[in-house]
């Protein structure tokens, strides 16, 4: 069967943004054909085009675009799937600052070719969906690790004993190709050891499994990587014994792998082969992979071990049946450790080995070039390898503190992947006794301390005190908060209960600033009340939320007396300036005006954002097919948040995607008290959202 040709259709692209064009036009005009089965890509288009829309309910803006996705990890400008959008908006980096006003036709045209991946970062579908937390963590942790000059370079070549200590940098590049860098990462290096996970899949790719471990093992050797031993075994079938490396993980299991590295070419076509595959590997960020003549024949003056670790292989038979094929022995040796040694002075940077393993992470496809480079099987194979054995003497250490995959280099650099998520690269050329990199070491323990990412990593119940790299933002501390909120006003023991066993924090608060307590004591659930009065420290009981309400507040004002006696016997106080917002005249409309907000688990995470001002994060719950106008156990909504925090663009944001087409009706929504949008802010007295809200109220238009 012939190859599918799947590059794009130009005439077709164009007659897309005229029917897109047509929809936006009819859809505008009155007529609602949003039922109708148009065309998918235009529809997916015009539908994630509403999405985008911040200020303006016809167009959204180029520059909103960008920032947006950049805030996600994705680098617009030296992304390749980005190449489109970059060439529409002005084709420099620079023009991408202009903003430019997108109607749908014109987004349909500068999205074509990476639709899909605004659609996945608008949606929280990234493999990293809070970009934001894992690129705080890693300033904080290289901030806090960068004082760390203890270790000293690699000294027996004059290329790693000379390099510049000081630097040091951290690259991350997820599986989805967001990526995060900071400090000195576009610097190359040379990446020695760091090589051999990458000769053994060139071996496998090659060969096979079965063919290249009949030359060498898969066991931690338990010695030095550069000690003169190998491992007896038997040939499977025949029962024969002879001896082989213990893995591709030391010296010599890498000189056997790379004796199966293209063995049928010269010398420099197989170093040439093996510099494009590193080049696929780190591909999509600019040419980051070279070669170091200098390092290479420091590197072969300075041999002598891994000569005698050759010819041991060798008297052994442990070399593979292609190994003997490519003439006499003594060639055969020569060309295969001077390949070694230059495949172990090939250049690469931060950035660069930080791609190379969010390919790897990702079983083998570049995630930014979309490239298959090696097979999942054999990534697979690789990764456990990796992980028993790549951190050199201290390989089982580092799997039992930070537990994911990892290979070492004498050059300074440490790279790490975690499998479907990401790779990390770490540069630092001053080693431990070990010859790791100290600061690539101390990076990882403190990252994993900050993250789940450990393969062991196990969690219970609604605690987390990590962070979930596969999680959106806020969504942890939001869903147990919800659970406990919710518990407590229906007066669910049974679930607050395991909410404290697993570790759950119960006198957290929301974003008004109201706990369990207030909730309980609103409600009037006794049982709750004592079993919180019991566990939680005396200063929580008179926590006051956003109006300085307390629980007792709150308990007297729904006449709960039995609630009242209960909190005044534990030393719960009333508060002297509690001063909930009464509502204020909104015109004369009635009840049919007001939009009735409906209580959602969904609710608190869109809340939350709002009130932390978070568009972006509003943008992307919206996307993912949550209304803008739910409410949380007050039927307190976004809108209301957006307004008492002074957000003007939440606020505008909010009308503009309101699901009933109505914004006058969302913003005389009331929460539980009886108060609007607009009495928030009045009581907040944010002068702008006032004006604004009461010029929607007052002409029914954005």
């Amino acid at each position: 069967m012939a190859p599918t040709n799947t590059m794009p259709d130009p005439s077709r692209s164009a007659v897309r943004s005229e029917e897109l064009a047509r929809l936006y036009e009819l859809t505008h005009s009155g007529n609602n054909l949003k039922h109708l089965v148009f065309d998918s890509h235009n529809l997916a288009s015009y539908e994630l085009w509403e999405t985008l829309r911040t200020q303006d309910p016809d167009s959204i803006s180029s520059k909103f675009l960008v920032d947006f996705l950049r805030q996600e990890g994705l680098e617009v400008t030296n992304d390749p799937r980005f190449a489109n959008l970059v060439e529409k908006l002005g084709g420099a980096a620079e023009s991408l600052d202009t903003d430019k006003i997108l109607s749908p036709r014109d987004f349909a045209d500068v999205s074509s070719g990476c639709i899909g991946l605004i659609k996945k970062a608008s949606s929280n579908e990234l493999t990293v969906p809070n970009f934001t937390a894992l690129r705080e963590v890693i300033t904080e942790v290289y901030e806090s690790v960068l004082p760390n000059r203890s270790g000293a370079n690699a000294g027996y070549i004059p290329q790693l004993k000379n390099a510049d200590p000081e630097k040091f940098g951290v690259s991350v590049c997820t599986v989805d190709g967001q990526q995060f860098s900071i400090g000195d990462t576009t610097q190359q290096f040379s990446i020695q050891s760091c090589s051999k996970p990458l000769s053994y899949l060139l071996a496998l790719d090659r060969f096979g499994t079965d063919y290249v471990h009949n030359s060498v093992g898969t066991e931690p050797s338990g010695r030095p990587f550069n000690e003169i031993v190998l491992k007896d075994v038997s040939t499977p079938g025949s029962g024969v014994k002879h001896s082989i490396p213990h893995n591709p993980m030391i010296n010599a299991g890498a000189m056997m792998t790379v004796s199966m590295v293209y063995p049928d070419l010269s010398r420099q076509e197989r170093l040439g082969k093996v510099i494009e595959y590193w080049k696929q590997l780190s591909g999509g960020i600019g040419d980051c992979v070279g070669f170091s003549e200098d390092t290479y024949l420091s590197e072969s003056g300075t041999a002598d071990q891994n000569w005698c670790l050759g010819y041991m292989m060798k008297e052994y038979g442990a070399f593979p049946e292609c190994f003997h094929e490519v003439g006499d022995g003594k060639k055969a040796l020569e060309d295969t450790l001077e390949l070694y040694f230059s495949i172990c002075s090939i250049l690469n940077t931060c950035q660069g080995m930080s791609v190379m393993a969010g390919t790897l992470a990702n079983g083998g496809v570049n995630p930014l070039t979309g490239k298959r480079v090696a097979t999942t099987e054999h990534v697979r194979n690789v990764l456990p390898l990796m992980l028993s054995s790549g951190m050199y003497d201290y390989s089982g250490q580092w799997s039992f503190d930070v537990g994911v995959p990892a290979k070492s280099g004498v050059g300074g650099c440490v790279f790490l992947l975690i499998p479907n998520v990401c790779g990390i690269s770490i540069f630092s050329p001053r080693l431990d006794k070990n010859g790791n990199s100290v600061r690539g070491v101390e990076v990882a323990t403190k990252l994993v301390q900050r993250i789940k990412m450990h393969n062991f990593e196990v969690f219970s119940g609604l605690a987390r005190t990590k962070i979930d790299l596969s999680r959106p933002k806020y969504a942890d501390d939001m869903r147990s908060l919800a659970a406990i909120m919710f518990a407590a006003s229906q007066g669910d023991i049974s679930s607050l209960v395991s909410a404290y066993n697993s570790g759950c924090n119960m006198t957290n608060f929301d974003y008004d600033g109201r706990t369990a307590l207030h909730m309980a004591a609103t409600e009037g659930q006794l049982q709750v009340l004592q079993f919180l009065i019991k566990v939680c420290p005396r200063d929580y009981l008179n926590k006051k939320d956003r109006w300085g309400t307390t629980a007792l507040d709150d308990a007297k004002h729904y006449g709960w007396d039995d609630c009242v006696g209960l909190l005044k016997g534990a030393g719960c106080a009333e508060s002297e300036d509690g001063n909930r917002p009464h509502s204020f005249p909104d015109y004369g409309t009635s009840t049919d005006d007001i939009h009735h907000v409906i209580v959602s688990s969904e609710a608190p995470r869109l809340l939350m954002a709002a009130a932390s001002g978070d568009l972006n994060e509003v943008v992307k719950i919206h996307s993912t097919g949550v209304g803008v106008g739910i409410g949380d156990w007050d039927t307190r909504t976004a809108l209301h948040l957006g307004a008492s925090e002074g957000h003007l663009p939440i606020i505008k944001y909010l009308l503009i995607n309101f699901e009933a087409d109505d914004p006058k009706s969302f913003i005389r929504a009331q929460d539980r008290w009886g108060n609007s949008a607009l009495d928030d802010a009045i009581k907040s007295e944010h002068q702008e959202c006032i004006e604004y809200l009461r010029q929607v109220l007052e002409q029914g238009t954005l």
